[in-house]
């Protein structure tokens, strides 16, 4: 069940829907999702041949008939997901019906080291699934990276040191259980999609900012790869920085790294601040909403270049929704007004523009939602082909 078109996410949305809840009726899970009664009829019908679910009688009558309801019954087992980011390895233990049952938490490094954290991290939420008595049946790994589809390598993008890694060959030494790893913005939209700011729209862009800036694209149901793999990576969108008019990309400008650059040239050029030498990205937006001048010129900035890459990306996609992710781009819903008001003045259509309300969990949320369609591809039982022909 590849998390890749408007039908098979519907299929994964009605078999959570059914995990989570229980016992449901087909006609509240159309209610509930917003789908037809025939596409509802349909994926049951897919889901009930798969043995993943049962049909079994309700409770009480509805218009003299006792309506059925859909019971979950696949097999046990749990599921793992890794968020291996620039600064730390978050991974998650799931069960089937997608809860988190306990997590991992440590630092992550670069190139080799990232694996060693990432290899840690599966092995301790493997031991604990043993100890529950819960099978691991899939793991998904988001990296803030691309896998190249062509040589299967990591490609690296402008802040990330793993240009080249063969993260896919040195899993495979190390894990026996299925496995899958993906940009780590692909599976946050993923995320979204599930149980984010997307769900329910036909198409977004969510756009992350933190200590790089990556982006995913999802139109009528379908995450765009590229060629590449490379769709929605919005940190090469070009810009500038300002007074130098030096020309730059967008991670050059809205990253962690740059806002943290662009306040301590803004002190050493004798603007007043209170800002001290050992700041973070958080004191600047603090800076700012307390009208630090160095704290409120760099957020001013950074709203002029997330509108323009803003207004790029809905020129090109026309998307129904941008969401906006990573720690810089939720730091940014106090400024959220002034943002739409500077995309809105250069677009055609104006889309809705929010800030995710997952927290830092979408990516590991994308890759619970992945893993669980891996099970469910893994449980589909083999078509039969007609003899003869």
């Amino acid at each position: 069940m590849d998390i890749g078109n408007i039908a098979e996410l519907n299929t994964f949305l009605v078999l959570d829907a059914i995990r989570s809840r229980g016992h449901v009726t087909r006609r509240q899970l159309g209610y509930d999702l917003g789908l037809s009664d025939a596409s509802i009829s349909r994926i049951v019908k897919r889901l009930l041949a798969a043995g993943l679910i049962a049909e079994e009688p309700g409770a009480g009558a509805v218009r003299g008939r006792i309506p059925a309801v859909l019971r979950f019954i696949g097999p046990p087992g749990g599921v793992i997901a890794v968020d291996l980011g620039g600064t730390r390895c978050h991974g998650a233990l799931a069960d089937l019906a997608g809860g988190v049952v306990i997590e991992d938490f440590r630092p992550a490094a670069e190139g080799r080291e990232a694996v060693g954290a990432l290899l840690g991290c599966i092995a301790a939420l493997e031991a604990r699934a043993a100890e529950l008595a819960m099978p691991v049946r899939a793991a998904v790994v988001g990296i803030p990276a691309l896998i190249d589809p062509a040589t299967g390598l990591a490609t690296a993008g402008p802040n990330v040191h793993g240009q080249g890694l063969d993260l896919l060959g040195m899993l495979r030494e190390h894990l026996t259980l299925p496995f899958e790893v993906d940009n780590d913005v692909n599976l946050g939209a993923l995320g979204q999609a599930w149980r984010g700011a997307g769900r329910g729209a036909h198409s977004f862009v969510l756009i992350s900012l933190g200590t790089g800036v990556g982006g995913a694209v999802m139109v009528d149901g379908h995450l765009i790869r590229g060629r590449h793999n490379a769709a929605g990576e919005v940190a090469y969108f070009p810009a500038r920085r300002d007074e130098t008019r030096r020309p730059a990309g967008f991670e050059d400008v809205a990253s962690g790294t740059a806002l943290r650059a662009r306040a301590a040239e803004l002190i050493a050029s004798g603007r007043p601040s209170a800002l001290d030498a050992g700041y973070a990205v958080a004191g600047i937006f603090a800076a700012a909403r307390d009208g630090d001048e160095v704290g409120c010129q760099v957020v001013a900035e950074l709203i002029g270049h997330v509108a323009a890459a803003v207004v790029g990306a809905t020129a090109l996609v026309d998307p129904e929704r941008i969401i906006l992710d990573g720690s810089i781009g939720r730091a940014l819903e106090p400024w959220l007004e002034d943002l739409r008001a500077a995309v809105t003045a250069g677009v055609f259509r104006p889309p809705d523009i929010v800030i995710s309300t997952l927290g830092p969990n979408a990516t590991v949320l994308g890759a619970i939602a992945r893993a669980l369609a891996m099970v469910a591809e893994l449980d589909e039982p083999p078509v039969r082909r007609p003899r003869g022909g």
